[in-house]
């Protein structure tokens, strides 16, 4: 039995040969010399530390809390990756892979909390970073609780509304939800990230059930705050006066608690929150904007036997690609009337639903119980020390994605001052140098990243690039193409990492621009890689016609004709389909399909 949480992910289906062949053996890899670095200031290079190091399926982990602390936490998200598994079948794109950073002495989580988002009425105890294909999960295992100026904050009896606990495991929870909302294309709204994010973290689990989407009775406190509160109770029962015990450490609480009592915002405002707007980047306890995103969310996917559910989705669809305005949310919020008419919803129907919802929720839960064990405590992992090149290239470019350039340089220079040269170091390095414009540095460490085999596609992207820059300035074919030679060494870093993931569509149109330009034919199976990436990019029309192109003069005419076909199909009318038409006119007729092989006739057996 599967809890299947509606969703718009597909998996992609990789196809194509593994293409290794190339026009012409590339020369020998040049010796490349590599930079030197000139220290004029000693802060320039910080004293080493001390972190430990360790790789789970999907995730680099860097850490220098305690090895238990380490451990308990995870072992927990192990199990809790098992458990989310069963209950959401949202698709991680095989093999990509980001870091895990667990700080837990020394104050270390501070220096990645993003450059002008600390405020005196802020807390945070984990971060999601990320910029293009980069990502980075940041916990602060070295806080318990949080002081913050909550002023909107509604306290439970016994608590202190400045001050918040802090659950380790249930922040980690939330930045792999949103880690995995990421890999979406067309980045979902922020309202439904943190929604979501809300719902999963409060999910239970052990070793034979899951219980997810529960809500916790609104009217429980913690013991602690119980105690504070029937002492402080006591006290003043005779003097009011009398002094009291400070409030114990308020909880994160689910909605019903949270917004009880406290208004809601209106949803012009609520849908305009950003993914960097203070209210989505700040939503560590009882946060209005996030637990009011936590109640949409919640009411339209399991509360009300599904009454919302359909609408939302077509919602939340529309909303990824479209300005959201009450106009669209009307067209999507329309419910069958009488004598055929329609009945539209309004934001101000929805949150006066909202707030119903909050204060007498109507909802099903789905609880997962098997008979023998689903989720398997992980063994522990095996932690070694961190050279000073991972610590370097982990933190420093945490740091970039956090926007601290200055920090992060110095993390990334000083292992390599110490005469550290790791390749993934290098790679790190030469992309940092390039972003930065030292292009000229940077082309020495990524050369010499690629010349030592790095299987990181960013690198191998921008030194292809480099490589077809020099070539289309001084083409060494006939005719002003490129020789074979130029061809391939442009080729060959993109081959490199052609089968790492997620698949990089630049790798495939930087290898059709390299193919179009060159002086030699290519061979059938040098147009595997062409037709494998119109494959995996369908939309790309530009690299279904040169696919198709390609196709053509290997006389691969099936795949010819198929592309060809693909893009009269989906490209816009006028001189985008008149291409592909006259494309697939020039070319002959392709082969029939071999006939399926069909089993013989079974005879019956002689009695």
């Amino acid at each position: 039995m599967k809890l299947a949480v509606p969703s718009l992910w597909c998996a992609l289906l990789l196809a194509g040969s593994v293409l290794r062949a190339q026009p012409a053996p590339p020369a020998a890899e040049p010796v490349v010399e590599l930079p030197k670095f000139v220290v004029t200031d000693s802060r320039e290079l910080p004293p080493p530390e001390s972190w430990r190091y360790g790789t789970i399926p999907g995730f680099e982990v860097l850490s220098n809390a305690s090895e238990k602390g380490t451990q308990r936490l995870l072992r927990d998200f192990g199990m809790f990756r098992q458990a989310l598994g069963h209950v959401w079948q949202i698709p991680q794109r095989a093999g990509q892979s980001t870091t895990l950073i667990i700080c837990g002495r020394g104050a270390k989580f501070d220096q990645f909390i993003p450059a002008g988002k600390l405020t005196p009425d802020t807390a945070f105890a984990s971060l999601f970073l990320k910029q293009g294909g980069q990502s980075a999960i940041v916990i602060d295992l070295e806080a318990t609780t949080l002081n913050v100026l909550n002023l909107e904050a509604a306290s439970d009896p016994g608590t202190d509304g400045n001050t918040i606990s802090v659950e380790h495991d249930k922040q980690l929870y939330r930045e792999y939800v949103r880690y995995l909302l990421s890999q979406n294309e067309a980045r979902l709204p922020a309202w439904f990230e943190e929604g979501l994010s809300q719902i999963i973290m409060k999910m239970q689990f052990d070793k034979r059930w899951i219980e997810f989407a529960k809500l916790e009775d609104p009217n429980t406190i913690s013991t602690q705050a119980a105690m504070v509160a029937q002492m402080n109770a006591l006290m003043t029962a005779e003097d009011p006066e009398a002094p009291t015990f400070a409030g114990a450490p308020a909880e994160d609480r689910d909605f019903p608690a949270a917004l009880r009592r406290r208004s809601l915002i209106p949803l012009d405002k609520f849908f305009g929150v950003s993914h960097d707007s203070p209210e989505a980047t700040n939503t560590l306890g009882n946060n209005r904007w996030g637990k009011q995103a936590y109640a949409f969310v919640h009411m339209c996917l399991y509360g009300y036997k599904g009454k919302y559910q359909k609408q939302f989705m077509t919602f939340l669809q529309r909303s990824a690609r479209e300005p959201v305005t009450e106009a669209l949310f009307k067209e999507c919020f329309r419910f069958p009337g009488k004598n055929g008419s329609f009945k539209e919803m309004s934001y101000k129907d929805m949150l006066m639903e909202i707030r119903s919802y909050c204060d007498f929720t109507v909802y099903e839960a789905k609880l997962f119980k098997a008979k023998e064990d689903v989720i398997i405590p992980p063994p522990l992992l095996v932690m070694r020390e961190a050279t000073q090149s991972e610590i370097g290239r982990i933190k420093g470019e945490a740091m970039v994605l956090a926007g601290h350039t200055k920090a992060a340089r110095s993390e990334l220079i000083a292992p390599y001052q110490r005469g550290e040269r790791d390749p993934y170091l290098l790679a790190a390095l030469g992309l940092f140098e390039l972003r930065h414009g030292e292009a000229d540095r940077a082309r020495k460490f990524l050369e010499a990243a690629v010349a030592a085999k790095v299987k990181r596609q960013d690198a191998a992207l921008e030194v292809a690039k480099l490589r077809f820059a020099d070539a289309m300035a001084k083409p060494a074919g006939r005719g002003g193409l490129l020789s074979a030679e130029q061809t391939a060494a442009v080729l060959d870093p993109l081959l490199l990492v052609r089968r790492q993931a997620p698949p990089m569509p630049a790798l495939y149109d930087l290898a059709g621009d390299a193919w179009l330009r060159c002086e030699a034919k290519p061979k059938k199976e040098d147009v595997t890689l062409l037709i494998e990436g119109a494959q995996l990019f369908p939309t790309r029309l530009k690299l279904v016609y040169r696919a198709a192109v390609l196709a053509g003069e290997v006389n691969d005419l099936q795949a010819a004709h198929a592309l060809a076909d693909h893009g009269i199909r989906y490209a816009p009318d006028g001189t985008g389909k008149k291409r592909f038409e006259d494309l697939k006119a020039t070319l002959p007729p392709a082969p029939a399909a071999p006939p399926e092989n069909k089993p013989a006739p079974s005879v019956p057996a002689k009695k």
